[in-house]
């Protein structure tokens, strides 16, 4: 029996070596998987690091893009008054004083408004010949429309605000074609 048991444990040992060599091998495995798992993590997080990067940079950009609008709008809601301000003024001077009460926007009654108060506080300022009633009347006037310009002044952004000289309608009219192309610009 020392013959068959030496066959055995010979075959044994040969299959104990067989199942130790597979063993390595599994393990050389799993350890290979681990590298690559922990390299592809590495290049996972460099990555992520790169778009939280350019994520960042997009957001910016965005905020620069929205001001842009945002200066783009006032601009742009300050030409459409001067444009409209400017045919007011070319239809007031087509038809003389006369007044036409047409439906105007928030910002070309603040115009004309603040245009009259000056004119207005000029007047009483340096006019000598008025009579006492006449600078009464005028400065009633007066007060009407600074709470009407009080009313206008939270409708209308400070960007967009006009001045107007109602005196000189056409010096006017030129100055707010100036100021309609330089916004265009």
């Amino acid at each position: 029996m020392s013959a068959d048991e030496d066959v055995e444990d010979d075959d044994l040992h040969q299959r104990l070596h067989a199942m130790e060599t597979k063993l390595r091998r599994l393990k050389q495995s799993r350890n290979g998987h681990s590298d690559n798992a922990r390299s592809y993590a590495a290049q996972r997080n460099a990555i992520q690091a790169q778009r939280k990067e350019l994520q960042n940079d997009i957001d910016e950009r965005l905020a620069e893009q929205k001001a842009v609008r945002e200066k783009g709008n006032i601009q742009r809601t300050r030409r459409d008054g001067i444009q409209e301000q400017i045919r007011i003024l070319i239809d007031r001077s087509k038809a003389g004083r006369k007044h036409h009460n047409k439906a105007k926007s928030k910002v070309v009654q603040l115009a004309e408004t603040v245009g009259d108060i000056e004119r207005i506080s000029h007047r009483i300022e340096t006019d000598g010949t008025l009579s006492l009633e006449a600078e009464n009347k005028m400065v009633k006037k007066l007060k009407n429309l600074e709470a009407k310009r009080q009313e206008l002044l939270p409708d209308v952004e400070e960007g967009a605000r006009i001045t107007v000289d109602l005196e000189d309608i056409e010096g006017s009219i030129q100055t707010l074609r100036a100021e309609a192309d330089a916004a265009h610009q």
